[in-house]
């Protein structure tokens, strides 16, 4: 009698025990969402998504980094699709754009001046949500994208939104068969970036174990970005960075792992 207790005991342990694993999974991965849907961005009472031509953006796209803008251009008074002036009415902290249109994603993105986990669980005009919104980090990124490596934040979600279809849409076969773009927009100008690779990566803090100031460290990042191999490595030999080239990282979580990441890497043109 008492074996069979032990065994009935041990047995219930196991079940509860895989029940909490598999209640991590799907928590920890997104789908336990609450069954209320977040209101769509649009119904903000104060905070308008901008309608970006998709046909301008790609004119903006230069795909040969040594021409030289035509007088015309120069002088030309800078028009940008997003209207900053009112966006950062309501929250002062929105610094920039990110725009794609595969993976179709179009986000504020946000820089909190004391708070570099503010934006992980908080949208665009402060209110708690789950998915969070885009960010990157006072303490290691200017809010003007100037540095040579800005790393840009996002969840993974599993209803698309943030960065949730980056890893599946950009690790596509034939994805890289014509050039990709990242295009950022900033109160005072647009900025244009390449794809040059995509990886999965461990969760080490990239800018603070690397400093991107420093021209070795900065090739030795380079080159063990171009040195990896293996499934959803994509990368782009053309277009790899040299010293000086401004690097843009758009990292989630990566799918399956929560504890690894996914990075997409781009270079400014």
């Amino acid at each position: 009698m008492h074996k069979r207790f032990v065994w009935i005991a041990l047995a219930a342990l196991l079940f509860l025990g895989s029940a909490a694993l598999i209640f991590y999974y799907f928590w920890g991965n997104g789908y336990l969402k609450p069954t209320k849907k977040a209101a769509p961005a649009p119904t903000y009472s104060e905070f308008t998504y901008p309608s970006i031509d998709e046909s301008a953006v790609q004119t903006m796209i230069v795909t040969d980094p040594s021409a030289e803008p035509s007088a015309a251009e120069t002088e030309e008074q800078y028009q940008c699709p997003v209207n900053f002036e009112e966006l950062q009415a309501v929250n002062p902290d929105i610094i920039g754009w990110i725009y794609m249109s595969s993976p179709e994603i179009s986000y504020p993105i946000l820089r909190s001046p004391t708070d570099d986990t503010q934006y992980l669980y908080h949208d665009a005009v402060g209110e708690y949500q789950k998915e969070g919104s885009l960010f990157v980090e006072h303490t290691y990124n200017s809010d003007d994208f100037s540095d040579l490596c800005t790393v840009i934040y996002g969840h993974r979600m599993s209803d698309g939104s943030m960065f949730g279809t980056m890893q599946a849409t950009v690790s596509e076969e034939g994805y890289f068969d014509e050039d990709r773009f990242v295009v950022i927009f900033t109160p005072n100008e647009t900025k244009i970036y390449q794809i040059f690779a995509t990886i999965p990566s461990d969760n080490k803090h990239i800018l603070y174990y690397n400093d991107f100031n420093n021209a070795d460290v900065y090739a030795q990042f380079v080159d063990s970005v171009y040195s990896r191999t293996g499934l959803d490595v994509r990368l782009v030999e053309k277009a790899k960075p040299t010293y000086g080239d401004r690097i843009l990282i758009l990292s989630s979580c990566l799918w399956g792992d929560r504890t690894s990441r996914f990075l997409v890497l781009a270079k400014e043109i």
